[in-house]
């Protein structure tokens, strides 16, 4: 038997419910369907490895059409029960208690379709590709979709790395590294900050550990790196949390020259570009035409989608419902005081997460 978390077995909940329904509500900036629009999908690409790339289309009332990469049909579906078996999925994953957990009716349906996995294939970058109806350019483009669920907690938006360590050189501290060092407990990267503060010490920040994602955080703006290292001092010195907070903070603080306005448009920006595809360790090619967007599985299993088509709302959502969290510092190499060329010096990791 097949077992997964809570937010594997959603995304596999998702497509069932796309097959089933075959239209997603569009969301607001708060999570809600906006009344009388929907996206409706005419077909699902899987490719569950290199060799097996299967195409469900969903154009005919109650069936899913299971063709092969070369065009031959190889299935059809009746969806008539298919709600009710959604549904029997979505309770066993709401249900579960365990961090990983078999559901033997979801397995079922995964041989019914020809699914050989949980996931589509890691190589892919979306969760999910589908064909939508597009009323306004009559196109039908592959496009991918990342699907985040609120069944299992709160998700990351983006992930803790080496790469996503920010390097600051420590200025005005003449005390010992070790006594900075010694500080421990839960919270050992605000106490270190604090101490170094207490003693004149201030942090100015000289570089992100990787160059790739510094390329990447230029093309939102030449001087983003000063707004998210502003943020991630602020957040490590205890002064907020939430994406707006830390906005409103480093937009008081002039750092850079630029007002809290403005700083939320460029981080709205850079956490669509997360969550769209951008990552710390390739280089980002900024096209954003190839994905569809977002579908989010609400804890009560209402799916509904953010496309290109509700972009604001989409951004919206992002810096209304994200926040900055702290990592292991041990895994990621950060908030250790260090010396290096002469120079003091200490790594703040950014790490962002759903509320």
């Amino acid at each position: 038997m097949l077992k997964a978390n809570k937010g594997e077995w959603s995304e596999l909940y998702a497509l069932f419910k796309i097959f089933d329904v075959k239209q997603v509500a569009a969301a607001d900036e708060k999570l809600n369907p906006i009344k009388g629009q929907f996206y409706t999908f005419l077909k699902v690409i899987r490719e569950d490895n290199p060799e097996s790339k299967l195409e469900y289309n969903l154009e005919k009332p109650g069936l899913v059409v299971i063709y092969d990469a070369d065009g031959n049909e190889q299935k059809t579906l009746n969806t008539s029960e298919l709600g009710t078996k959604t549904r029997k999925i979505l309770e066993s994953i709401i249900q579960s208690s365990s961090p990983s957990f078999e559901i033997p009716l979801a397995e079922n349906l995964m041989s019914e379709y020809l699914l050989n996995k949980i996931k589509a294939n890691s190589s892919q970058k979306a969760d999910l590709v589908a064909v939508l109806l597009d009323r306004i350019t009559s196109q039908k483009p592959e496009l991918g979709f990342s699907i985040k669920s609120q069944l299992g907690g709160a998700s990351t938006l983006l992930n803790a790395s080496a790469q996503t360590n920010f390097i600051y050189k420590v200025n005005g501290y003449s005390g010992a590294i070790e006594d900075i060092n010694n500080i421990s407990g839960s919270s050992k990267v605000r106490d270190r900050l604090s101490e170094l503060k207490k003693k004149g010490a201030t942090l100015e920040f000289q570089s992100t550990s990787s160059s790739v994602f510094n390329s990447n955080m230029r093309f939102i703006d030449s001087s983003f790196t000063s707004i998210i290292s502003g943020m991630l001092v602020a957040y490590y010195s205890g002064q907020g949390k939430n994406v707006p907070d830390l906005c409103r903070i480093v937009g008081d603080a002039k750092i850079p020259d630029m007002d809290g306005n403005e700083i939320a448009y460029k981080v709205k920006a850079f956490l669509r570009a997360i969550a769209l595809g951008m990552v710390p360790s390739k280089p980002w090619d900024t096209y954003l035409n190839t994905y569809g967007g977002y579908l989010v599985v609400k804890e009560n299993g209402e799916i509904v989608c953010y496309h290109l088509y509700n972009d604001d709302q989409f951004k919206d959502y992002l810096y209304n419902n994200t926040h900055f969290e702290t990592p292991s510092t041990g895994r990621h190499g950060f908030g250790i005081l260090y010396e290096e060329n002469g120079e003091l010096k200490i790594k703040l990791n950014l790490q962002i997460r759903f509320n």
